[in-house]
């Protein structure tokens, strides 16, 4: 039996990852800009986005989480040559989603009070207000999106995510620049602006995906369909509910989102207790943790590299490489995790620079006091 090392178990896993890794990189830019433009609007734009923005993360991870578990899926099915039962249960994660959006709608209409009741000012509450109900077709969008990566992920095709969130980024920050500040044509729209233009680019990463789906889909890129004589699902019969297929995606993808939804309401709450300290601390904390998602998003990538593999090992009944996939995944963590680390801790003034751009540099001074103590604190919790 030939023996692996633990280089090659990391140059395998990263090769899958790398592309996996750059996209939710590229979306963690998407929410940097959103706070870099707010900052520059103003204290309360930018103490809202955080807050808000936390709120947004903390309903939109578990069911993204529990969608994008396909991608395991997929490549378990892929692996015994099932195309169809792989684009059947990505439907049933689309299907999850869409059931889901009446909730997020009911959310962000009643979010307003829920600002309030954590002691916000009317006027900090209103711009969370706005900022969350902008986000709401965003959060559509990215659950429904999870259940399309994770066709693309499964099947071993991540640059065509990269590609989608290169171009949804791209947007993104061209539409900030011009609904936040009135430019380009657009009205000035200020926090209202920033989650429009998140949900605007978000939506078109949807689109983008389900149009590589069906042009993949009918060109057989995933492979050949079977037959029916074969037991296979009939093309006309996949677009339909299957109940027993969701239950097992909710069951055995809600552990990976689980985990990460605890982390993210921790967050939520904390960040609405910030609130109630004033615009300028919430606004420090809004640029330290705006930085921070740079270290932390691109391990989702990370995360769904390892499911992949994961899948196409078990069927492969490799359950030893399994757990050496697992291993290299820790050990490349740690050393992502680790440089942002030494980073946050050892040059806090050249990360806070980043923040000085187009700013006043009397505003900017005001607030590097509250902010270079939070970026150690940060640089702690990458260890």
């Amino acid at each position: 039996m030939q023996t692996r090392t633990r280089y090659q178990d990391c140059k395998e896993l990263l090769s899958t990852a790398w592309p996996l890794m750059l996209s939710t990189g590229l979306f963690s830019i998407t929410l940097f800009v959103d706070r870099l433009f707010l900052f520059q609007y103003s204290d309360a734009a930018a103490a809202a986005a955080m807050s808000a923005g936390t709120l947004f993360w903390s309903v939109t991870c578990l069911p993204a989480g529990i969608c994008g578990y396909t991608s395991t899926f997929v490549a378990q099915y892929l692996g015994i040559r099932r195309v169809d039962r792989a684009m059947h249960v990505v439907w049933q994660g689309c299907l999850l989603a869409l059931a889901l959006v009446p909730l997020l709608v009911l959310m962000g209409l009643y979010s307003y009070r829920l600002f309030i009741a954590f002691g916000h000012s009317p006027e900090l509450a209103k711009f969370e207000y706005e900022f969350f109900l902008g986000l709401v077709p965003g959060a559509c969008a990215t659950i429904l999106s999870s259940a399309l990566v994770g066709l693309f992920a499964g099947s071993g095709r991540p640059i065509v995510l990269l590609y989608c969130d290169a171009i949804a980024t791209a947007l993104n920050v061209v539409l900030d620049y011009g609904m936040i500040f009135g430019n380009l044509g657009f009205p000035k729209w200020g926090v209202a602006g920033a989650a429009t233009a998140s949900s605007i680019s978000l939506c078109l990463k949807c689109v983008l995906l389900a149009a590589f789906a069906y042009w993949y889909l009918r060109t057989n890129r995933f492979g050949s369909w079977p037959s029916d004589a074969a037991g296979g699902i009939q093309l006309r019969n996949l677009f339909t509910l299957d109940l027993t297929l969701m239950k097992r995606l909710i069951r055995y993808g809600w552990p990976a989102g689980v985990s990460v939804v605890a982390e993210a309401w921790s967050f939520a709450i904390i960040m609405m207790l910030v609130g109630n300290l004033g615009e300028r601390p919430a606004a420090a904390t809004t640029l330290a943790l705006g930085v921070n998602v740079l270290a932390f998003i691109p391990l989702i990538g990370l995360g769904i590299a390892v499911g992949v593999l994961v899948g196409k090992y078990l069927v492969q009944s490799q359950v030893h490489t399994v757990q050496r996939v697992v291993e290299a995944a820790l050990i490349i963590g740690v050393l992502y995790s680790g440089v942002f680390a030494i980073l946050y801790g050892l040059f806090p003034e050249q990360v806070m620079s980043i923040y000085a751009i187009g700013n006043d540099p009397a505003r900017f001074e005001s607030i590097k006091p509250d902010l270079k103590p939070l970026l150690y604190f940060i640089a702690a919790y990458c260890i």
